[in-house]
């Protein structure tokens, strides 16, 4: 046994940080690289620096903010090396104000420009009313007004003139004119004195009534002629005047923007579109163009088609946008379309287009998370649908599933060139991988973040200098030499091993900060390691609550586990219940029974469906093992179950295939096992024993239950020998081995484990094939050729 038993420096890896020559973090150098990722960090530069479709990053096993932290840094960098990104904006297209058209302009110029078409048209509007109120204005209208009233004047003068001449008199009435004959005595002839004319007579006025109410149509047609004319006249002063006035404020921004001719022709379109309706730019008046009639018009929000929509303003931003969407809705990634409530009816215009995350990282980068994106409806179709087309065309959620199309706006598409970093599991990358035809042509490049990494000189020195920057981030008091080579320990723990540390650093920062408590409440102005052990114990003591009602049942004995004496059949296995945030190890009582049939070995748990594929498979190695060993001539004729006691949770995992190996060779050779030893272990098909997980929380689970009935120094755990260089135990189980009150031994075939448990040598086949008596495989073999003798007499 003691060839196999392990030293006391084999149980744990102890940090000294001897190269270092620091008394605390206060003379570290803080740096703020990420550590142990050199290769996803060369994996995201590479996606970073290739400019080609579809080179899309998605970095797995992305772990936490300081690693989302760094990732921003790393595409800052790469972004503030890029060209100045562009400011886009929406304004009204008058050709169909339905269809908003989107201006692009370098960084900066969008809020510019949007000022400076607001003082553009308060400038022009200010002026063209002061302009249609002005004295010299008016003078000039006037003018050209009583030039046509004259003329309408004298031509309705003549015909009244001529009208009299042929006996009639012209009365103006709502409608128009009433032709009214004259009597003799000269006073106007009235309705009852026409019907006491002749009939002769009264044809004789009707002939004439219609044919002055012709000469009145010929007048009004000449007169319409003149008011055309005046409002032409009108039209061209008004036309004349306000084209001076635009064009004054208009040249400058040609100037301005002569290199880009989608705003130049925006700018005549407003220009055209102000000529054409001047009248919105006068106040209103008592009287319109009109030289005889009377009338009005009101306009509404008629200088709202003038304004600049600034969708994206990157005048703040250096070099390309950078932006990270923590809520990828449809909505937040695509943007919106605001309506407004007016009249009880919806309305919006293109003044009310909002951005969304797509439009604000046009030309930079749009940080995500995996399972954000797959959990909002529509969102990830959008992503693949941007990529590919290169163009954004706002839509609303659902129109497709409408039955009737509503009208609506419908803004010109906007380019979109950004490259896409997506974070997530490695499961999700190979689900989409796998099931997401175009998922593999958008995103080229995978970046890999370790969970782990080597533990060398190098690693040391970054994680120091991290310390230290946390420390001064956070504000917290500096740490001693021993406190931080405490912290590695703890890593090294974190991931069980001796050679490696967690990756996972926002381990550390918790840590500091709950020392950094403690160290506060002990009025202490540096933290040691006695600060770090208690922020580790506490931390324990607020998760292991289950863990403690659990040993109260094995202490009270309803949970049946023996830890010390003999026992065929049975031995205690070792298992580990995770709950995320703390793990701990569960000894279990696992037992065999034998007997004659040809059943085969029968697993209790995969019979009443509490066991997992894993589990399932190692039995079947198990029974391999058996045939491969002792059944060459022979059948294995044997029935047998095994069975976890008082386990009804489920089991899986093939670490306690060894163990069940052990307690049905236990069973067939009528061997006894030492209950105070429990065990753990994978086995191949030839016996060989493979590393399994947890190790480190299955080893202090059998301890604690056997240091809380009484140490015996025959007490002691089995695990596999590739395991070595992954135990990081607890010191108060590091001074039980040391005191030899507690033992742990490591093996690498099954015969080494059952040698311990039976204190009987394993046997090995002499030259006629046979084992030696009073061995284990010796009694083992006798017993199945019992079985297969008795099978032989039955069927005889």
């Amino acid at each position: 046994m003691e060839k196999y038993r392990l030293a006391v420096q084999d149980l744990k890896h102890r940090c000294t940080l001897g190269n270092f020559d620091f008394t605390t973090t206060v003379e570290i150098e803080p740096s703020e690289e990420i550590i142990g990722q050199e290769e996803a960090v060369k994996a995201i530069n590479f996606g970073l620096d290739i400019d080609h479709p579809g080179y899309n990053l998605f970095i797995v096993n992305f772990s936490g903010r300081k690693e989302l932290e760094y990732i921003r840094s790393l595409v800052n960098e790469k972004a503030c090396q890029r060209k100045d990104s562009f400011d886009w904006c929406y304004v009204y297209n008058f050709e169909d104000p339905s269809q908003p058209r989107f201006l692009k302009l370098p960084s900066g110029l969008g809020i510019v420009f949007k000022e400076e078409m607001e003082d553009f048209i308060n400038s022009v509007e200010e002026d063209l009313k002061e302009l249609f109120l002005g004295e010299k204005y008016i003078k000039k209208k006037r003018e050209i007004k009583g030039k046509y009233q004259k003329l309408s004047t004298k031509l309705f003068n003549q015909l009244k003139s001529k009208v009299k001449d042929i006996g009639y008199i012209l009365e103006r009435e709502n409608n128009g004119f009433s032709i009214i004959p004259i009597q003799d005595n000269g006073d106007p002839m009235k309705e009852e004195d026409y019907k006491k004319l002749p009939k002769e007579e009264q044809e004789k006025i009707d002939q004439d009534t219609e044919m002055i109410q012709e000469m009145l149509d010929h007048l009004f047609a000449e007169i319409d002629q003149l008011n055309e004319e005046y409002n032409e006249k009108i039209i061209d002063l008004d036309y004349g005047l306000a084209a001076e006035i635009i064009n004054y404020y208009l040249d400058g921004l040609y100037q301005k923007y002569l290199e880009s001719n989608e705003i130049i022709d925006y700018l005549k379109e407003v220009k055209e579109d102000i000529l054409h309706n001047l009248a919105d730019f006068k106040e209103d008046e008592d009287g319109s163009n009109a030289l005889l009639l009377l009338g009005g018009d009101d306009s509404v929000d008629k200088f709202n088609k003038y304004q600049v929509n600034l969708l994206v303003d990157n005048s703040k931003v250096e070099g390309a946008p950078v932006v990270i969407e923590t809520n990828p809705t449809y909505y937040n990634l695509m943007g919106r379309v605001e309506y407004s409530n007016k009249s009880g009816e919806l309305a919006t215009d293109y003044t009310h287009i909002k951005a969304g995350s797509l439009h604000r990282a046009n030309g930079g980068y749009l940080i995500l998370e995996a399972k954000d994106i797959l959990n909002n409806f529509k969102s990830w179709q959008l992503i693949k649908r941007v990529l590919k087309a290169g163009k954004l065309k706002m839509e609303n959620l659902g129109e497709e599933f409408d039955k009737i199309p509503l009208a609506g706006l419908e803004a010109e598409a906007i380019p979109i060139d950004l490259k896409v970093i997506i974070m997530g599991s490695i499961n999700l990358y190979y689900l989409l991988y796998q099931y997401d035809e175009e998922f593999k042509d958008l995103f080229k490049i995978k970046a890999d973040f370790n969970a782990e990494m080597e533990l060398n000189q190098g690693n040391l020195s970054r994680i120091v200098k991290y310390i230290s920057r946390q420390c001064k981030e956070h504000s917290l008091r500096p740490l001693d030499q021993g406190a931080v080579a405490r912290i590695i320990e703890y890593l090294c723990r974190k991931v069980d091993s001796q050679k490696k540390l967690t990756t996972k650093l926002g381990i550390i920062t918790d840590l500091l900060c709950e020392a950094d408590s403690w160290a506060s409440v002990d009025n202490k102005e540096i933290i040691s390691s006695k600060e770090i052990e208690r922020t580790i114990k506490e931390k324990i003591k607020r998760l292991s609550h289950y863990e403690e009602r659990l040993y109260e049942l094995y202490e009270s004995n309803k949970l049946l586990i023996d830890t010390r004496g003999i026992r065929v059949g049975q031995v205690n296995g070792l298992s580990v219940l995770d709950f995320g945030e703390y793990a701990f190890g569960k000894p279990v009582k696992i037992t065999a029974t034998v007997y004659q049939g040809n059943r085969g070995v029968i697993n209790i748990e995969r019979e009443s469906k509490l066991s997992g594929k894993v589990h399932n498979k190692g039995l079947l190695i198990l029974t391999s093992y058996l045939g491969d060993k002792y059944a060459q001539q022979v059948p294995l004729s044997l029935s047998a179950s095994l069975c976890f006691e008082q386990l009804y949770s489920g089991v899986d995992g093939d670490s306690a295939s060894s163990t069940e190996l052990y307690v049905l060779l236990s069973a067939l050779a009528e061997l006894p096992l030492k209950q105070n030893i429990a065990v753990t272990g994978s086995i191949n098909q030839k016996g060989e024993i493979q590393p399994i997980g947890g190790v480190n929380e299955k080893i202090e689970g059998f301890f604690k239950l056997c240091k809380s009935r009484g140490l015996t120094g025959e007490q002691g755990v089995i695990i596999p020998i590739q395991n070595v260089d992954d135990l990081m135990l607890s010191d108060d189980l590091i001074a039980a081995v040391a005191d030899s009150k507690f033992h742990i031994y490591a093996i690498s075939h099954v015969e080494e484990g059952m040698e311990i448990l039976t204190a009987k040598k394993a046997g090995k086949k002499n030259k006629e094939g046979e084992y030696p008596a009073d061995t284990i495989n010796y009694l083992v073999q006798k017993r199945i050729e019992e079985f297969n003798n008795n099978s032989d007499s039955k069927d005889d």
